[in-house]
């Protein structure tokens, strides 16, 4: 405490320091004079029994230099606030007795919440054994069936009542069962590049504009991938959900359930991701085959759904590599394009009007170490790592799907030195912005293109479309020449010529 301060007791909520019996007027009255009579107006009641203790005292710094005008409003002000804390939590427990419930989350869980800044004043900073209480409130939703504990606490924390809860309000009747379900989509589950919250965060939101979608996305992948953490090909929960799922689908695809195309699209797409990893590869093709029969024909109307049919359909591996001669001159004339795009682009006069041409990929740049080639150490602790989905190459696939993307992208925007500039300037934005500067993933780097958060002149639905085409063609190529495409790429995009040309790639492209 500063000499400038002292301490003072809030009158309004303290209580005198005098013994229970003992009215506050004597114990208030100065040492040596005996009781002073006082205003009746001012008279307190004693406590009516023996027993109950006396209230705690509140104690608040002002600065002794004030006036006392000023030191009483400084009281009333966190007077007031403590009413209104007092209130607010009164009034969440009287939710919670109504209907609500409260999930108790572990501290090491990691909530998956955009975060924001603006806490109160006031508010105590929580210690280490708080957090392991803290409470994410669900509301909206139908209880489940077992009973609740007799004591919840406040629905709302210092720490939960400034973010963003995906939780919020979930699209269906659920158990137990499916919130632990829901914890693993949402705090568990990982790639070798780390959480990707971000990702997560965003197919969790689209996935609960319906439950059919929730159902087939978050709950089923979480039943199956959870069967695999111990070993198992099959559980009650798989058969549960996935069993729903199916069944629901084949009613909307009928017509016999009304669904709207988007959510019957992403439930497809949410089939197709988790049959393609731990089920049948050719039922997941299926169900992506039909999601992009439902968006296609609507392109740019839903992009939420269409960048997770996009991202799905990238990260799935073909069942048996083989190019064909089409596919082989389509992979050629890209390189070709960027071959000469990079040379336009390397001219002094372009640079002067588009300086993140060339600094956009420098070895010292953001996109370097996301883009470039080379081991990829994981962020993922060593205890956590038995949450890493296996065998699931995300990074390298995500970070060919980018190389295209941005290829075609400058491709597009040739012709306007401004454009070229704008895009990869918010490009770098965004890196920086989800922190991929200091944590590399490629995955979230790719949903953040997909998503085309740019300008809207920066903007093209059919590009995603179009690097998923040339992505499959990609996969067919052997993994040596899936490395060297990729090479060739980056040093377009670095503005260099590559140690092994277009012409070394095409006549060992050929010979495959």
């Amino acid at each position: 405490m500063s000499g400038n301060e002292e301490p003072l007791v809030k009158s309004t909520l303290a209580s005198s320091a005098a013994p229970p019996g003992q009215p506050e007027a004597e114990a208030s009255a100065p040492s040596g004079n005996g009781p002073q009579p006082s205003k009746a107006g001012r008279r307190r009641r004693a406590p009516d029994s023996k027993n109950k203790p006396p209230k705690s005292q509140h104690f608040y710094f002002v600065d002794s230099n004030s006036s006392s005008k000023e030191k009483r409003a400084h009281v009333m002000r966190h007077h007031v606030q403590e009413k209104k804390k007092q209130r607010k939590m009164s009034h969440g427990s009287a939710e919670q007795a109504s209907g609500g419930i409260a999930w108790p989350m572990k501290a090491d869980a990691g909530l998956i919440a955009d975060t924001e800044s603006d806490t109160s004043s006031t508010a105590q900073e929580p210690s280490d054994s708080q957090f392991s209480q803290l409470q994410i409130r669900f509301s909206n939703v139908k209880p489940p069936s077992q009973s609740l504990p007799l004591h919840i606490g406040s629905p709302v924390t210092i720490l939960d009542a400034s973010r963003k809860d995906p939780f919020d309000s979930l699209p269906m009747e659920y158990d137990r069962e499916d919130l632990e379900l829901a914890d693993l989509w949402t705090n568990k589950l990982t790639y070798w590049s780390g959480q990707n919250l971000y990702l997560k965060n965003q197919i969790f939101r689209t996935a609960m504009g319906n439950p059919l979608s929730f159902k087939a996305v978050v709950l089923a992948y979480c039943a199956r991938w959870k069967a695999q953490l111990y070993g198992m090909t099959d559980s009650l929960e798989i058969q549960r959900h996935v069993g729903q799922a199916t069944k629901l689908i084949e009613e909307a695809t009928s017509g016999s359930m009304e669904v709207k195309p988007d959510d019957l699209a992403m439930a497809l797409a949410g089939m197709a991701l988790h049959e393609e990893r731990f089920g049948s590869k050719q039922k997941a093709q299926d169900h992506v085959n039909r999601a992009v029969q439902l968006m296609r024909p609507r392109t740019g109307t839903n992009m939420p759904v269409e960048t997770f049919i996009h991202y799905v359909r990238y990260i799935m591996t073909p069942e048996i590599p083989k190019i064909n001669q089409s596919e082989q001159n389509w992979l050629l004339t890209f390189l070709r394009g960027a071959e000469n795009l990079m040379q336009r682009q390397s001219t002094p006069g372009y640079l002067s009007k588009a300086p993140h041409r060339f600094k956009a990929f420098q070895m010292e740049s953001p996109l370097f170490s996301l883009l470039s080639s080379g081991p990829r150490p994981s962020q993922v602790p060593q205890a956590w790592r038995i949450y890493v989905v296996r065998d699931a190459q995300t990074q390298e696939v995500s970070r060919t799907a980018a190389l295209i993307y941005i290829t075609a992208a400058l491709w597009y925007f040739q012709d306007s030195p401004d454009k070229t500039d704008r895009f990869l300037a918010q490009v770098c934005a965004m890196v920086k912005q989800h922190h991929l500067d200091q944590d590399p993933a490629c995955e979230t780097l790719l949903w953040l293109l997909l998503e085309e958060g740019y300008d809207s002149d920066l903007r093209d639905p059919e590009r995603g479309w179009s690097t998923g085409e040339l992505l499959q063609c990609h996969k067919q190529l052997r993994p040596d020449l899936q490395f060297q495409f990729n090479e060739i790429l980056m040093s377009f995009l670095s503005l260099h010529t590559p140690i092994r040309g277009v012409n070394v790639f095409e006549e060992e492209l050929h010979s495959q």
